[in-house]
C-alpha cells in the first residue's frame, strides 16, 4: 500500500493494483473533474475510464496508463490540483430523486463472519441475531411501501457472508442505496448511544450519505431516548468500496449489558428498524 506516484506503471488489470498512489492518481482525477467517486484506491473500471477521459482532454495517448507522459501531463497541473484539494468537496452522485418511490432498490447489510465482528467476538451470536432481525424488520417495512430491497447475505447458500464479497454484491445489484447495521463496542462497559457513519476521504464526502446518516441519526436517538455520540465521516470499506451511497448504523453498544438486554426485546429491535426506515422515505420524499 505504501507506493509513492511514479513508483510503478498503473493500469486496469485483474486482480486490480491498490494502494496509495492509486488513491493519489484517484484523487487528483477527482478534482480535475473527472472521478467523482470515493477514492479508495483500487485501479478498477471507474478509475480507467476516468483516466482516459484525462488522456483524451490532454491530447495524449488514451490507453488508460499511468505512464511518463501521462504524469507529467498531471504533475503540470498540480498548482491548479493543490488550489482544488485544501478543502472538501461533496461527491456528486446523488440518489435519483426523479425516480418514483417504489423504483429504489435498498440493500440492507450485515456482517456474520467472524473476523468482521473484531473486538466483539464474544458477543458474536447475539451480534448476528439482533443485526439480522433489525435489517428483516427494516425489509418487512420497506416493503410494504413498495420499495424492492435486497439482502447482501443470502439465508439459502449462505453466501456474501465475508465483507468483500458483500461488497462485490452489492456492488452487481445496481441498487441506490446500502443500509449496514453493526452494533458498537468498547471495553468500556458503560459506553453507549447510537452512531451513524457515511463515506468521507481525504479531500471529499458523500453528501446524500452525510444527510441519511444524520436523519436516521435523529430518529433514532428520538424515538429511543440514547445517548446521541453522533454522525461520523469514515473510509470503512462497506462505505468507500461500494458504488452507491452507503451507510452505517450503529445504534447500540453490544458491550454495555443495559443496551444488550434491550437489544434482545424484539420491540427493541423494531423501533430501531422504524426509525431507519423513516430516515430513507423522509429523504427520498425530499
Amino acid at each position: 500500500a505504501g507506493y509513492k506516484i511514479g513508483e510503478r506503471m498503473l493500469y486496469l488489470k485483474h486482480p486490480p493494483f491498490r494502494g496509495d498512489d492509486v488513491r493519489t492518481i484517484q484523487l487528483w482525477l477527482k478534482t480535475l473533474g473527472f472521478y467523482p467517486y470515493n477514492e479508495n484506491g483500487i485501479f478498477c473500471e471507474r478509475t480507467n475510464k476516468a483516466l482516459i477521459e484525462f488522456q483524451k482532454n490532454m491530447n495524449i495517448a488514451d490507453d488508460g496508463i499511468v505512464g511518463e507522459e501521462t504524469l507529467q501531463h498531471l504533475k503540470s497541473l498540480k498548482r491548479i490540483i493543490v488550489s482544488k484539494e485544501t478543502s472538501n468537496f461533496p461527491i456528486i452522485r446523488d440518489l435519483d430523486k426523479r425516480k418514483e418511490l417504489e423504483e429504489n432498490k435498498i440493500i440492507l447489510d450485515y456482517s456474520e463472519n467472524i473476523e468482521d465482528i473484531g473486538s466483539s467476538e464474544k458477543y458474536i451470536n447475539e451480534k448476528i441475531y439482533i443485526c439480522k432481525s433489525i435489517v428483516n424488520f427494516c425489509r418487512d417495512i420497506l416493503s410494504k411501501s413498495g420499495i424492492q430491497t435486497l439482502p447482501s447475505i443470502s439465508d439459502d447458500k449462505k453466501q456474501n457472508v465475508f465483507l468483500y464479497d458483500r461488497i462485490e454484491y452489492a456492488n452487481k445489484s445496481d441498487a441506490d442505496l446500502l443500509i449496514s447495521v453493526d452494533l458498537n463496542y468498547s471495553a468500556d462497559q458503560n459506553a453507549n448511544g447510537c452512531s451513524c457513519f457515511y463515506f468521507k476521504g481525504l479531500k471529499s464526502y458523500s453528501v446524500p450519505g452525510y444527510k441519511i446518516a444524520n436523519l436516521i441519526q435523529d430518529k433514532i436517538t428520538s424515538k429511543l431516548k440514547v445517548l446521541d455520540c453522533r454522525v461520523h465521516g469514515a473510509n470503512y470499506a462497506i462505505l468507500k468500496a461500494t458504488n452507491m451511497t452507503s451507510v452505517l448504523v450503529e445504534p447500540a453498544f453490544i458491550s454495555n449489558y443495559r443496551e444488550r438486554e434491550r437489544l434482545k426485546k424484539s420491540s427493541y429491535q423494531m423501533k430501531i428498524s422504524e426509525s431507519i426506515v423513516e430516515a430513507i422515505l423522509e429523504y427520498l420524499s425530499e
